[in-house]
């Protein structure tokens, strides 16, 4: 299988999460035009990419 493919590749998970937390969630998915799994996709590798959830 190639890397592009491998990139793409998607798994099913669950989480379990605070009910205000899936609304910010809704909120900014909704705000921002996207689902909450390419929001949470984003979000995840800028976290990944910057090195730190943190400033």
């Amino acid at each position: 299988m190639s890397e592009e493919m491998d990139k793409n590749k998607k798994k099913k998970i669950t989480l379990s999460i605070a009910v205000g937390t899936d609304e910010k969630i809704n909120e900014l998915a909704k705000q921002y035009g996207m689902t909450k799994s390419g929001l949470i996709h984003f979000l995840v590798n800028q976290a990944y990419e910057r090195g730190s959830l943190f400033k």
